[in-house]
């Protein structure tokens, strides 16, 4: 039957999983040609008399979608099929391919970890199925074989081949190292299942012709694997396959977590705890492939050695140990225990490979979880320097109910009281001040607990001056006897944290600070606060302490940072007015007279005060800056 015009006079439909280096193999061998040939009657390499015929290895991505409509119309495939051969569509489950494509400047990128040009295989399935089809042609090169984190044939039960058993090397890469989609595409005489690398004259080391192994006669693998060993590594790649299967809706970042923590153990080797339920071959495998990569980059010192260094071990039982200690990692119950483990992975790291521990971090998208594990706190809070200090590590960290717009400016006496009076008595250095600080930076770690970000972030959102932040925490470190003295501040403030998450009704701090930025006791109020007490009126300036000393009753904030202190300098006495710092504590520490009364007052209207904050009612006489 003659086909339309542009169509193959015969095709083949593709195999379950099917690659399209698979499928251009398979179809180029039905149809008596070479793959090459193929390529340019379907459409994806341009005929250039003269030149040699190039399959770049990206194709195994995506066809662009011109090349790809006219590979469905001469192939008789759906634009689905088509589709189905390459990547592409794998990238929601597996996020790594997202990371793949052309760049600005015409040249290609991909993530280390996104594919592998070098397949590998599973020598039964290439044999075939036994049907008419596969027995002529072959059985399909899997398109998952191509990921690195596919190294085992669940149907067959065994550690995928990534070397041919002749030549022994990996397929697809030339020898200068090159990658394609298919090696050698212009020939046509080799079945789908035989090596297409040349073979190396063992003499001179020079290209001879194809070497041509059936690969579907012998493994290449010299490894066995204990039944028991096998079995651990089969259930595995059974979980990793069902995420692949799966649209990474509940954990879209699964695998660059496991990507990640399986760099981290590259480079911190022998660091990562060996886990006994692996088979030793396993991981024999696994330390000859860092201690080869490791020579290797020694001996290079120049050229591409990070993508070698963090990038996948080839061979299927090297990289079945890392991605099943990874696992055990990033899939573990106690977040306690994956901090540990993941900051002794990190440390060691640094000191084996800091620039590469820092590419590692600085590159990688980290889920929630893995994050708090590896970001670095020092003192209590999100360290802002060092090596692992990326921004992306300074998440929040701690899954919280409250935000930190319901966070004041200081810790409630009440609460500082519960949890953190004990922790005041044990600071070195004996000050009044102490309770302050201690009380301000409660509530700049509950401010990291909810919105991650450093101490800065924490204090811009809460209304405190940068400076005074730092150096408040600073000198609170300084009298911080010891890291158990430390960690007793850390508890405290998780069983503060615990206590605001039950609260129903939070008060948003927030909002009542933003209410009261130009605001002042309204002359009105002030004249029937101080009815009765003559003596006040002699007192310059009072209206405007006694609206600082309402402002901090009201946010639960530090007078120091209120507007009307703020707007002073801090203290700064403008002329004809109060000494805000000095003259509001003569108010609150009064014992008798006309002051000692106009206190309650004050707490009265404080409460007033705040009840019109939180309703947002517009009809409360607001005051204005004097």
């Amino acid at each position: 039957m003659t086909g339309t015009p542009g169509q193959l006079a015969r095709s083949l439909a593709p195999l379950a999983e099917e690659s399209l280096p698979g499928f251009l193999l398979r179809l180029a061998h039905r149809l008596n040609r070479s793959p090459a040939r193929i390529a340019v009657l379907t459409g994806i390499a341009p005929y250039r008399l003269g030149h040699t015929v190039k399959l770049p290895a990206h194709l195994l991505v995506a066809l662009r979608p011109e090349s790809a409509a006219r590979f469905a119309a001469t192939t008789r495939l759906a634009p689905s099929e088509v589709q189905a051969l390459g990547l592409r569509p794998l990238q929601m489950a597996y996020p790594p391919i997202t990371d793949t494509g052309e760049r600005e400047d015409g040249r290609f990128g991909s993530h280390v970890w996104a594919f592998t040009a070098a397949s590998r295989f599973c020598p039964q399935c290439l044999a075939g199925d036994g049907s008419a089809v596969q027995n002529a042609h072959g059985g399909p090169w899997r398109l998952p074989w191509h990921l690195p984190v596919v190294f085992a044939c669940t149907r067959h039960r065994c550690l995928l081949d990534h070397l041919c058993p002749s030549c022994r090397r990996p397929l697809n890469v030339s020898v200068q190292g090159r990658a394609a989609l298919i090696l050698h595409p212009a020939g046509n005489a080799l079945h789908p299942g035989q090596c297409r690398n040349h073979a190396l004259d063992a003499g001179t080391r020079k290209p001879r012709p194809a070497c041509g192994t059936d690969l579907t006669a012998t493994a290449a693998s010299t490894r066995v694997i204990p039944d028991a060993g096998l079995g651990t590594l089969l259930d595995l790649q059974s979980r990793l396959l069902a995420r692949l299967a799966s649209p990474a809706a509940e954990e879209p970042l699964f695998f660059p977590d496991l990507i990640a923590v399986s760099q981290l153990i590259t480079i911190s080797w022998p660091a990562a705890i060996h886990d006994l339920s692996l088979p030793a071959v396993a991981i024999d495998a696994l330390d000859e492939h860092i201690h080869a990569i490791r020579r290797r980059t020694a001996d290079r010192p120049h050229g591409d050695n990070g993508r070698i260094v963090i990038g996948p071990p080839p061979a299927a039982a090297a990289c079945a140990s890392l991605l099943a200690m990874s696992e055990r990692l990033v899939t573990h119950p106690d977040p306690a225990g994956t901090r540990e483990a993941v900051q002794t992975l990190a440390r060691r790291a640094v000191e084996r490979d800091r620039t590469r521990f820092v590419g590692v971090i600085r590159r990688g998208q980290f889920s929630l979880p893995l994050a708090r594990a590896l970001a670095v706190q020092r003192g209590g809070f999100h360290a802002t320097a060092g090596a692992g200090t990326s921004a992306a590590l300074r998440v929040p960290t701690r899954t919280c109910r409250f935000t930190a717009q319901e966070i004041p400016q200081l810790l409630p006496a009440a609460a500082y009281e519960r949890h953190l009076a004990h922790f005041t008595t044990r600071l070195t250095v004996a000050s009044r001040n102490n309770a302050r600080l201690v009380r301000r930076a409660a509530t700049l770690k509950l401010a990291e607990m909810t919105g991650g970000g450093t101490s800065a972030d924490g204090a811009r959102l809460l209304g405190i001056p940068r400076g005074h932040a730092l150096s408040g925490l600073q000198q609170l470190r300084l009298r911080t006897d010891g890291e158990n003295a430390w960690q007793q501040f850390l508890l405290g403030l998780d069983a503060i944290a615990a206590e605001l998450d039950a609260q129903e009704d939070r008060i948003d701090y927030q909002r009542r600070r933003t209410a009261l930025e130009n605001w002042t006791i309204p002359p009105a109020h002030w004249a029937h606060l101080t009815d009765g007490l003559p003596a006040l009126d002699a007192t310059p300036g009072l209206r405007t302490c006694a609206s600082v000393l309402v402002w901090t009753q009201v946010t639960e904030g530090d007078y120091l940072f209120s507007p009307l202190v703020r707007d002073r300098g801090f203290g700064r006495r403008l002329p004809g007015g109060p000494d805000l710092v000095r003259d509001l504590p003569s108010l609150t520490d009064a014992r008798r007279g006309d002051k000692a009364r106009l206190l309650p007052r004050l707490a009265a209207y404080a409460q007033q005060t705040a009840a019109w904050c939180d309703s947002g009612a517009p009809d409360h006489d607001q005051g204005t800056t004097p």
